[in-house]
Protein backbone atom coordinates (compact mmCIF):
# COMPACT_ATOMS: atom_id res chain seq x y z
CA UNK A 1 0.00 0.00 0.00
CA UNK A 2 2.79 2.40 0.91
CA UNK A 3 4.58 1.78 -2.41
CA UNK A 4 1.35 2.38 -4.33
CA UNK A 5 0.79 5.71 -2.57
CA UNK A 6 4.40 6.70 -3.19
CA UNK A 7 3.95 5.86 -6.87
CA UNK A 8 0.80 7.95 -7.14
CA UNK A 9 2.48 10.85 -5.35
CA UNK A 10 5.49 10.61 -7.66
CA UNK A 11 3.20 10.56 -10.70
CA UNK A 12 1.13 13.55 -9.58
CA UNK A 13 3.94 15.71 -8.20
CA UNK A 14 6.72 14.57 -10.50
CA UNK A 15 9.92 16.56 -10.23
CA UNK A 16 8.50 19.93 -9.24
CA UNK A 17 6.47 20.26 -6.07
CA UNK A 18 5.86 23.97 -6.70
CA UNK A 19 4.19 23.36 -10.06
CA UNK A 20 1.96 20.67 -8.56
CA UNK A 21 1.05 23.02 -5.71
CA UNK A 22 0.29 25.84 -8.14
CA UNK A 23 -2.05 23.59 -10.14
CA UNK A 24 -3.83 22.44 -6.97
CA UNK A 25 -4.26 26.06 -5.89
CA UNK A 26 -5.55 26.98 -9.35
CA UNK A 27 -8.14 24.19 -9.19
CA UNK A 28 -9.18 25.33 -5.70
CA UNK A 29 -9.45 28.94 -6.88
CA UNK A 30 -11.58 27.80 -9.81
CA UNK A 31 -13.94 26.02 -7.43
CA UNK A 32 -14.21 29.08 -5.19
CA UNK A 33 -14.87 31.42 -8.11
CA UNK A 34 -17.44 29.07 -9.64
CA UNK A 35 -19.27 28.62 -6.33
CA UNK A 36 -19.40 32.39 -5.99
CA UNK A 37 -21.49 32.40 -9.15
CA UNK A 38 -18.85 33.91 -11.42
CA UNK A 39 -17.42 32.57 -14.67
CA UNK A 40 -14.39 30.44 -13.80
CA UNK A 41 -13.72 28.69 -17.13
CA UNK A 42 -10.73 30.94 -17.91
CA UNK A 43 -8.82 30.43 -14.66
CA UNK A 44 -7.17 27.06 -15.32
CA UNK A 45 -6.16 27.79 -18.95
CA UNK A 46 -4.34 30.88 -17.63
CA UNK A 47 -2.89 29.45 -14.41
CA UNK A 48 -1.48 26.15 -15.67
CA UNK A 49 0.73 27.58 -18.44
CA UNK A 50 1.97 30.23 -15.99
CA UNK A 51 2.88 27.48 -13.51
CA UNK A 52 4.73 25.54 -16.21
CA UNK A 53 6.54 28.68 -17.39
CA UNK A 54 7.61 29.36 -13.82
CA UNK A 55 8.90 25.80 -13.53
CA UNK A 56 10.90 26.10 -16.73
CA UNK A 57 12.41 29.40 -15.61
CA UNK A 58 13.42 27.92 -12.25
CA UNK A 59 15.00 24.93 -13.98
CA UNK A 60 16.87 27.19 -16.41
CA UNK A 61 18.11 29.45 -13.64
CA UNK A 62 19.42 26.52 -11.61
CA UNK A 63 21.29 25.11 -14.61
CA UNK A 64 19.46 21.80 -14.41
CA UNK A 65 20.27 19.37 -17.18
CA UNK A 66 17.72 16.88 -18.42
Amino acid sequence: MRRALAGVLDFVVGDDVWTALAVVLAVAATVVVARAGLDAWWLLPVAVPLAVLSSVRRASASGASW
